[in-house]
Parts: C-alpha cells; structure tokens; sequence
C-alpha cells in the first residue's frame, strides 16, 4: 500500500487548514528580513557587511518565491482572492515571476512529477553530475551567465514568445506574434515588478542611500541563482527513482540547519516530499506533517537528506551520462 493511500482525510486536516495568522507573518517576516539585510550595509559599510546583506537578500528573493508558490496552490491564506492579489504583488512581482503563468507551469508539475513529461523533469534529468561540471554551474551562477540567460527567457515568455517554462528549454514559440503586440504583452506583465521596484527604489532614494537599491540586483545576479539551483537540485535531483510517481522516490526532504533556513531553505522549502504528497499542506504546516509522518513510521531514509552539504555530495557522487 503506498504512502498515499495510507493517509486519511481525517488525518491531515489539523495539516491542511489554512492559517491567516500565519500566513501574514510570513510575508511580514520575509520583507521584515529583506529590509533588515539592506539596512546591515547602510549602518555598517564595509566589504564584510556588503557580503551579508547579499547573501541575506537572495535567501529572501528565494523566499518570496517560495511563497509565491504557496499562493499558487492557494494554501498560504484561507482566501483565493488573497492568496491571488499577495501572491502577484508582494512576492512574485519583486522576482520578476508571473503567478499565473507559474501556476499553470506548475500544476503540470504535480500532475506528472515521476514522468518524462513533467515539465521540470529537464532540470532534474542530468543529475548526478562530476565535481567538474558542478563547479562550472557554480561559476556560471556566480559571474551572472544564469541571470542573464534566464532573464532574456523571461522577457520572451512576457512578450508571449515562449510559453512559460521555469526549466528555460522552452521551444514551444509564436513567430506570428507581432513586434506591437510584444510590446503591449510586455508592457502589461511587467507592469507590477516595474512598480514594486520604483517604490522600493524610491525608500531608499529619499532617504539617501540609493546605492542601496543595487544591492537587490548584485543578489539576483549571483548569490540568488546558485542558491535556486542548489534548492531546485535538491527537491528532485538524484533522487531514489526519479521516475516513479511515489513522491518518497521522485522528492527529497532536506533536513536544513538555521544557517541553511538563511540561504537556501527558506520558508520551509526543504520538506519537499511532504509537499508533493499533500500539496494541500501549507509550507507552515510542512515540518509539523513530517513530525507526524515520522512518528508514524512512515519515512523512508533514503527520501531525506541531513543538510544541503550531503544534497551536493548526492549531486555528484556518481559519473554523469552527460553533463
């Protein structure tokens, strides 16, 4: 009997109710550190002080995005119309993200997880990798090559040129799409993120510290895609069975240290194979249902990792088919 059916309704409920409460400390808590990390350099400016806050802000790019996602399953706040307008506006919009088009991507997501036809399944499939082509991700992450190549993607799937695809190897184009149309389709998508970065420009340009506002961008540009890649590996990355539709072989759950909650699993993104087991469960609830599985007897060792340290090791431990 597989771990699914194994769960009743009954069970989870205390796991799938909704919290406004919780939900909005959440998003208070994630902006709260994001303001906190811009703040550090502007009291204290030194190369050190600069460092922190980068790494700070990316690991709060990423949380937004996290959230992002929660608003997309409608599981962060009791309400569809606020998990909508949040969701568009404080978390995926300062990230560039669309949450409908990442809604419909992601749905496919869940919907296929442990096939070929997952539409993640290509940034899942090339693990593991060597030491050596790891490291060449890193750098790419690093001197800003993933940034750029994600953002002229994103700026076709805004135009409508490329349909939207979070694994960037879209080929599905609309060639008969117009230069006019393109403009409108971009003007219209960018709309909230150029509106959210003007405001957030403008704190830190009345109150004299507009070098501050770069500080967002050197994060996106470096620290933020390595960490994105590192969670993104670990969810499904050299997993037990990568195409098995059992979540306890197609997902990972990663047990994260406070210093891994404040860079690479935020938001408690790290009780992944929970989350594609009842994605119903919202993130706050995730550590709580996996205590609970735990108890139960229910988790297999081999879907959860100690740390992103024995994650990376898993990513390369074995020689690629390619890399």
């Amino acid at each position: 009997m597989s771990l699914r059916t194994q769960l009743k309704p009954a069970d989870l409920k205390e796991f799938t109710e909704r919290s406004d409460l919780k939900a909005t400390w959440l998003i208070l808590f994630n902006w709260g550190l994001l303001l906190g990390a811009f703040a550090i350099p502007i009291l204290w400016f030194h190369p050190a002080s600069i460092l922190i806050s980068i790494i700070l802000i990316a690991n709060r790019q990423l949380g937004l995005a996290i959230l992002m996602h929660e608003c997309a399953h409608y599981s962060l706040f009791s309400s569809k119309k606020l998990n909508q307008w949040v969701g568009k506006l404080l978390c995926g919009a300062p990230v560039l993200a669309d949450l409908d088009g990442y809604r419909k991507y992601h749905m496919r997501h869940h919907a296929e997880a442990g096939t070929k036809t997952d539409p993640d399944y290509p940034n899942y499939k090339p693990y593991p990798v060597t030491k050596q082509s790891m490291w060449r991700k890193v750098a790419r992450d690093l001197i800003g090559l993933t940034a750029l190549k994600q953002l002229y993607a994103l700026l076709l799937m805004n135009a409508g040129i490329l349909s939207y695809d979070m694994s960037y190897q879209s080929n599905s184009t609309n060639e008969s799409i117009r230069l006019r149309e393109a403009l409108i389709n971009l003007g219209k998508n960018l709309f909230l993120p150029i509106l959210i970065h003007a405001g957030l420009f403008s704190i830190f340009y009345f109150t004299g510290n507009a070098w501050a506002y770069g500080l967002w961008w050197a994060s996106y540009f470096t620290v933020y895609m390595l960490i994105l890649r590192i969670r993104n590996a670990a969810e499904h990355g050299n997993v037990p069975d990568l195409l098995s539709t059992d979540p306890q072989l197609h997902a990972r759950t990663t047990y994260a240290s406070w210093w891994e909650r404040l860079t690479c699993a935020p938001n408690y993104v790290n009780y992944h194979m929970e989350h594609h087991l009842r994605p119903s469960v919202p993130c706050y609830n995730l550590k709580k249902f996996h205590e609970y599985l735990k108890s139960k007897g229910l988790i297999e060792e081999r879907s959860v990792a100690n740390g992103y340290a024995e994650v990376i090791r898993r990513l390369t431990q074995l020689e690629p088919t390619s890399t």
